[in-house]
Formats: structure tokens, C-alpha cells, sequence
């Protein structure tokens, strides 16, 4: 008996843990062509503070798998996320990039900007969009 009230607390731990984690999935209206993908999926766990992300680029340059993201929630209760990643460029071998992108999770809007932190570049891609919540698929799923 205590076998089986331990296994259903298990299974209700888990479920719960499960929920807690909401993916976003937003397609983006980009400024300018390249470093900022069109799709990016978000799995956010704001209770445990953590998020992953995945995108076109993570799936070429990550090994196709969702990558861990830092996470901060704002003032206004916006999630902003933040990576780093290498990525090939045209002539200069491999850039670095920095990634910011400011999900509203109430209106369900994605802003995302990407940086050059090791060149002195002027130019930062930027995009927009509108997010659906993906109640099926988590990045955290095994």
C-alpha cells in the first residue's frame, strides 16, 4: 500500500513539474535577412527559472538540439531570455552573436535582437512576432 501512494505521489510530481512549463512557438517578421530566424520555440519555466530555446540556427549550429538559455523576468513580467552561440560567417570564419529576445507572455509577443559583442558592428538584426502557446511539445521532454 505505502508502494503505491509513493508511486502516485511520483506520478503527481511529475505531472505537476510538467505543467509548470509553458511553450511558446513564434513566427517572426525580421528587419533584414539572416541571424534572426523566422520560427523560434520557447519553453519557459518561469516558478524554476529556467527556459530553452531553438531555432534554425541552434538546430545547424547547436548539434540540433534545444539549447539552455539564461533567464530574468522583468518588471513588467515580460521573460527575457539570453544566449550565445557561433555561427559561420559569410567571409570571416565564425561569429559570435548574443542573443536577446523579450517574450510577453500575456499578450504572447516575441521581440528578439541579435549583438556582435566581439566586432564593432552597428548593425543589429532584429524581429517581431506573435506566439501560440504549444500546450502538446515541451524543449524539456525527453
Amino acid at each position: 500500500m505505502k508502494k503505491a501512494i509513493a508511486a502516485l505521489a511520483l506520478t503527481l510530481a511529475a505531472t505537476t513539474a510538467k505543467a509548470e512549463v509553458v511553450t511558446y512557438d513564434c513566427n517572426l517578421h525580421r528587419m533584414e535577412e539572416g541571424w534572426i530566424a523566422e520560427r523560434v520555440i520557447l519553453s519557459v519555466d518561469a516558478e524554476n527559472k529556467r527556459a530553452r530555446a531553438y531555432d534554425a540556427y541552434i538546430h545547424h549550429y547547436e548539434d540540433k538540439q534545444p539549447k539552455d538559455v539564461k533567464f530574468k523576468t522583468t518588471r513588467k513580467g515580460e521573460y527575457r531570455l539570453m544566449w550565445k552561440m557561433k555561427i559561420p560567417a559569410r567571409n570571416s570564419g565564425l561569429a559570435y552573436v548574443s542573443y536577446t529576445a523579450t517574450l510577453n507572455p500575456e499578450k504572447q509577443r516575441l521581440d528578439m535582437i541579435a549583438r556582435f559583442p566581439q566586432a564593432n558592428v552597428l548593425n543589429r538584426p532584429s524581429g517581431f512576432g506573435e506566439c501560440s502557446v504549444n500546450t502538446i511539445e515541451s524543449l524539456y521532454a525527453s
